[in-house]
């Protein structure tokens, strides 16, 4: 029943806002958002949202470390998860806009004991349509857990799986092609991946809660997994999700991050046509997924997204866009059973936003 109310509530309030022309209200987002923390899929979580480039709403919910007791907030660092790709991605396309790599290059040029790396091109392993093998899995391989992990023991295990299929003649998300992804930007960079996170992307656009792997994964908000109740996740380092799944930030970080896309002032447009487009097999079929981001509509307008998980390292989390509104919407939690929240605050507060701008 309070669920339901709440919902009403919401419902009243951005009626009202949108019958007057404006955005809906703090109280009016508040009221749609109240019913996930009700939900009590995870201990806390956060939900900030963009408009046209301003900060419009930043509010943490429910408990960031059930120990301690204290609150999410904005700024509060969590392990993003696959939201990483969005990171990979761009540092790629950065490079090739820099003329120090080509899309077209095939991975044999940086990696060549990959497998089918003669026929794995860099825009397959953006679109996901490599073929290579998702990673990782225990009952697979022994994979490295604790501590700094060398990008190069990742590599070599990878390189030691049989590929999933022909390269380019499907699509399958895979952390691996994200992975590799971010060995080219050290390879071509001549920088460890993180440090050109941080000299590129994050120092540019001001996002100083966000860093990468291990080493960044002190202070990051505990995760929890559990539905009602919740238990601690026993933590790995997220070194093992090296460009697939290692970047740590905070909702105003990437607050940040999506002001910047949207205003195409980190990357031009032509870099944010391909980032936002999706891939293409080869018979020319379009697939479901373009470069670190998927491609939607709802209720008409465009939109691009993606979420994050990663066992052992964060909460589930999403980062939607809405190109042609100016709008962005985020959402980070500290639970791994947290997933159709963030899509449920999607679906409130987006068509508020449309409305108010017809």
């Amino acid at each position: 029943m309070r669920w339901a109310a709440r919902v009403l509530v919401g419902a009243v309030l951005v009626a009202a806002d949108c019958a007057l022309g404006a955005p809906p209200s703090e109280d009016a987002i508040d009221a749609l958002v109240r019913p996930s923390l009700e939900a009590k899929k995870a201990p806390g979580f956060v939900v900030v949202v963009v408009d046209h480039g301003a900060t419009v709403f930043a509010r943490g919910y429910g408990t960031a470390d059930l120990v301690e007791g204290h609150a999410p907030s904005p700024a509060s660092r969590f392990a993003i998860g696959s939201l990483s790709k969005q990171f990979t991605a761009a540092s790629i396309l950065q490079l090739a806009a820099a003329g120090q790599l080509d899309l077209a290059d095939p991975l044999a040029r940086y990696f060549p004991a990959l497998p089918n790396s003669e026929r794995i091109t860099v825009q397959m392993l953006l679109n996901q349509t490599s073929g290579l093998h998702n990673y990782p899995s225990l009952l697979e391989h022994m994979w490295p857990l604790e501590g700094t992990i060398a990008p190069e023991k990742l590599l070599a295990i990878l390189a030691t799986d049989s590929p999933d299929f022909e390269p380019g003649t499907r699509f399958a998300y895979s952390n691996a092609n994200y992975c590799v992804l971010a060995a080219i930007v050290e390879r071509v960079a001549h920088v460890p991946y993180g440090d050109y996170l941080a000299q590129h992307i994050f120092g540019p656009l001001g996002m100083t809660d966000s860093g990468n792997g291990f080493l960044a994964q002190p202070g990051t908000v505990r995760p929890y997994q559990g539905s009602g109740w919740f238990l601690p996740m026993p933590l790995i380092s997220l070194d093992l999700a090296f460009g697939a799944g290692s970047v740590v930030s905070s909702a105003r970080d990437l607050a940040r991050w999506d002001s910047a896309l949207l205003s195409h002032s980190l990357l031009g447009p032509a870099a944010m046509q391909q980032l936002w487009s999706p891939g293409h097999l080869r018979d020319g079929s379009a697939t479901s997924y373009a470069m670190g981001f998927v491609p939607a509509r709802l209720e008409g307008h465009a939109e691009v997204w993606h979420n994050g998980l990663v066992p052992g390292g964060g909460g589930y989390g999403l980062n939607a866009l809405f190109p042609d509104d100016q709008l962005a919407i985020i959402v980070l939690s500290n639970g791994a059973q947290f997933k159709g929240e963030p899509e449920r605050i999607v679906k409130a507060l987006a068509p508020a936003f449309f409305a108010a701008s017809r």
